[in-house]
């Protein structure tokens, strides 16, 4: 009889998960609170998905800063080139743009996660929406695998209400702080001296604007 794995979170984390359990046999069901599954994936594939980057492992490695000793073991074994031949695998190509990082083709998400679903579907995995995690209970599962995300996004499903469940049953959950992260900058004095009564409008409005800074994943 095959093992059963419940997976709660319907995410990227959580449908690798998914696929990786399915494929060594399990018997497996995602659990995702929202209506449907890899909306944040969606969101990015806005930017164009930045799924990767290129650089050499040793600067690659370097971006993760104090994580990097325990993260170079899982980065070793699914470096970028294998995640952009397990993309190629679903059909999606990927390219390397001017500043190094790896895109789709398609610069898109949709086509991605369509693929991916129905990979996940010829492996037999089960996906239940609108079901929100509430702590543990008898749902006939051998194990639970939990990816349930941060807290980052919430009408996107990421409102981190389960660190509170697990601090409940004695886990310690470091306090989450974000990874990506807002900051203003002002123009230098030379920038606004020479620029143009329009372009000092311009560059008041930018002063109060705020600009991403994320890790190279």
């Amino acid at each position: 009889m095959k093992p059963i794995v419940a997976v709660i979170g319907g995410g990227p984390a959580g449908l690798m998960a998914a696929e990786v359990l399915a494929g060594a046999g399990c018997a497996v069901t995602v659990y995702e609170r929202m209506p449907t599954v890899g909306r944040k994936l969606l969101m990015a594939g806005r930017g164009g998905l930045n799924l990767t980057h290129s650089e050499p492992r040793a600067a690659f490695l370097s971006r993760y800063g104090e994580a990097c000793g325990w993260l170079t073991p899982m980065l070793d074994a699914f470096p970028p080139s294998a995640l952009c031949a397990w993309c190629a695998s679903l059909g999606e190509e990927t390219f390397v743009g001017s500043s190094g990082r790896v895109f789709p083709k398609s610069f898109k998400a949709s086509p991605l996660l369509r693929a991916w679903l129905r990979r996940l579907e010829s492996l037999g995995v089960r996906i239940e929406t609108r079901h929100r995690w509430v702590g543990w209970g008898d749902i006939g599962a051998d194990a639970t695998l939990l990816a349930l995300g941060g807290a980052s996004w919430p009408r996107l499903g990421s409102d981190g209400s389960w660190v509170d469940i697990l601090r409940e049953r004695g886990v310690a959950v470091s306090a989450l702080r974000p990874a990506n992260c807002g900051f203003e900058v002002d123009w230098s004095k030379i920038t606004s001296a020479n620029a143009s009564p329009a372009n000092r409008s311009s560059a008041s409005r930018c002063r109060s604007a705020t600009s991403g800074c994320a890790a190279r994943l």
